[in-house]
């Protein structure tokens, strides 16, 4: 892997990995929001339990990544 590769893991698991973590029920509903962007409107969209939790999963697993990736750009 090069250098430029593991400093792009590094700066995207660093930025976006904690807001996913401390915030998965904000990021989860807008990437619902996202999605229902073409549909006709049918009231608010709210994330189902299940992929707020996949969202903090996928937060912490890109952080901890981000930080290896800094660990071994920094070595």
């Amino acid at each position: 892997m090069s250098q430029a590769q593991l400093f792009a893991i590094a700066v995207v698991g660093v930025l976006f990995g904690p807001l996913l973590a401390i915030w998965p029920y904000r990021m989860a509903r807008w990437s619902e929001i996202l999605d229902a962007i073409g549909r006709k409107p049918a009231g608010r969209v709210e994330p189902a339990d299940w992929q707020v939790l996949l969202t903090r999963v996928f937060g912490i697993g890109l952080s901890l990544a981000g930080v290896v990736a800094a660990v071994l750009y920094v070595l």
